[in-house]
């Protein structure tokens, strides 16, 4: 296994043979034109990228050269994966061109970078590092594949995926480096912030279920398609939000539009479709609990210590000796044609289990150290003496809408009203009433509702007992209107009054606790 010298950028004379025999064609005119250069970099190492998952670990991993000017990363596509849909914008989001494939074989490389042993690695003129694009190698390790592209070092997690590898194929072992997971280290460096996750996510005082899902058939969201929907349903609004992690190649093979209006149902009931970027790690620190399958998302979050249960295990394509098929055997199991709220707050009050993460992360917290420790050497160059930390992944800046129409269920308690509002659905719960904003999409709601949010004026709601806008409350009959002072969100509040005046016969208060909120309020001139 060669390792190319830092003095320029062709490779040596002996290794011209063997360069053109895996497909290289080099000349003159294929080396970088110092010309043009600012920086006068030492070392050109090549990202490849071939799916959303394998370009995101690589983005990671390039953060073990930030703060060395000697080293530049160049970037490529693998086109050959029919999951590789969305990697040219996700580095086109960060400003990154990436070359063809079939260019950057053209010339010599200090070191290439995968995440992917798929990619044709083998004809790629550079010493190669091969790291895993999830949690781990959950579906085995392709041995075949990893001698096909005669990776100079393969970074593992955890030594049990290095003996794994070693008994697979002994030469390939060899290459073996256990260097951690940077992906885990980000995770766990992010714990800090998550209030301020939940609050960009508007889960608010809630709490927040995130549904994780991998591709193909034996995935959660081949096998429960619907339970998105079902749980958004289910589950009281002012308990509990909804997020879904789908695994890139399901919007890869399908495309966003149609995995959109799969999921429309449960997108109007306020479902949180998380990006692939980062926005589902984001989702997991976050998170109260997680539903999943035996994809990486499922682990990562399983390792956070947040209560987490399988909905389904693709047994088929797991390799038995993985960790995460051992979390498989031992772990809960939530029947999704089951009694949903039920079983997700006994999995919510579930301790979780934060040991896991040493069972499957090996060097935490140093993983992108150890990246660089391997990257260097393959390249003969000295490190820098810096050291490389991960850092937290970013606050999610995009705005997830909520529901505009609610059932309401709502009964006296003994000092008050308890409300409990579920996403509108065509599954009505028991003794149930409606709750629409006026501009909700479908102009049926707002009509049968009982309760009208976005105006306080009932004359163009003939059908309605109670409306409100902001903290103006108007109740059908009331000379006036009500303002109501409390840190509810007022529709609540309005559900409450009409149970209290409409249904139990009652004043209209003055002060009423509301789901154990004290309000108060007060009569205005008719506006």
């Amino acid at each position: 296994m060669t390792i190319f010298p830092t003095s320029d950028f062709r490779l040596p004379t002996s290794e011209l043979r063997s360069a053109e025999e895996r497909g290289c064609r080099l000349s003159d005119s294929d080396s970088p034109d110092r010309r043009w250069a600012t920086v006068a970099t030492e070392a050109e190492v090549l990202a490849v990228a071939r799916t959303v998952p394998s370009a995101r670990r690589l983005l990671d991993v390039a953060e073990a050269f930030a703060g060395d000017p000697r080293v530049e990363i160049r970037w490529a596509v693998d086109p050959g994966s029919e999951l590789g849909g969305g990697v040219r914008e996700l580095l086109a989001a960060r400003r990154i061109r990436p070359l063809r494939l079939k260019h950057a074989r053209r010339r010599a490389w200090h070191l290439v970078l995968a995440a992917s042993e798929n990619s044709p690695l083998d004809r790629l003129c550079a010493p190669v590092l091969l790291l895993p694009h999830g949690a781990g190698h959950g579906k085995g390790m392709a041995a075949e594949r990893l001698v096909r592209c005669d990776p100079q070092a393969i970074g593992l997690a955890h030594a049990d995926d290095a003996a794994r590898l070693a008994s697979l194929s002994p030469a390939v072992g060899a290459a073996a480096r256990v260097v951690g997971d940077p992906c885990w280290d980000r995770l766990a460096a992010s714990r800090h912030r998550r209030a301020a996750y939940r609050e960009a996510l508007g889960v608010g005082g809630s709490r927040l279920l995130v549904l994780s899902s991998t591709w193909g058939p034996f995935s959660l969201f081949h096998r429960h398609t619907d339970l998105a929907g079902r749980l958004t349903a289910a589950l009281p609004w002012d308990s509990w939000r909804v997020a879904m992690v789908l695994h890139p190649g399901v919007r890869a093979r399908h495309g966003d539009d149609t995995v959109s209006r799969w999921l429309r149902p449960a997108l109007e009931r306020g479902l949180l479709l998380l990006d692939t970027d980062d926005e589902w790690r984001a989702g997991l620190v976050a998170a109260d609990a997680v539903i999943g399958d035996h994809g990486s998302v499922t682990l990562y979050a399983a390792a956070l210590g947040v209560p987490t249960a399988f909905a389904c295990f693709g047994w088929e394509e797991v390799d038995p000796e993985a960790t995460i098929a051992r979390l498989g055997r031992r772990g809960r199991y939530f029947a999704a044609d089951g009694p949903l709220a039920k079983q997700v707050e006994e999995l919510a009050g579930e301790p979780g289990d934060p040991a896991l993460a040493d069972q499957v992360f090996a060097h935490q917290g140093t993983a992108l150290d150890r990246i660089a420790d391997v990257a260097y050497e393959l390249m003969r160059l000295p490190r820098p003496r810096v050291e490389v930390a991960p850092i937290a992944v970013p606050i999610p800046r995009s705005a997830h809408a909520a529901p505009t129409a609610w059932w309401f269920a709502a009964h006296e308690t003994g000092d008050g009203i308890m409300v409990d509002r579920f996403p509108a659905s065509e599954t009505v719960p028991a003794g149930a009433r409606l709750l629409a904003h006026v501009h909700d999409a479908d102009p049926r709601r707002p009509a049968a509702a009982t309760v009208v949010v976005g105006t306080a004026d009932l004359t163009n709601h003939p059908g309605a007992y109670v409306a409100v806008d902001g903290t103006a409350i108007t109740l059908r009959g009331f000379n006036g209107v009500l303002v109501a002072e409390s840190g509810l969100d007022s529709a609540l509040v309005a559900a409450a009054l009409h149970t209290w005046v409409f249904q139990l016969g009652r004043e209209v208060p003055r002060g009423l606790r509301v789901n154990g909120c004290s309000v108060q309020l007060a009569a205005s001139p008719q506006r």
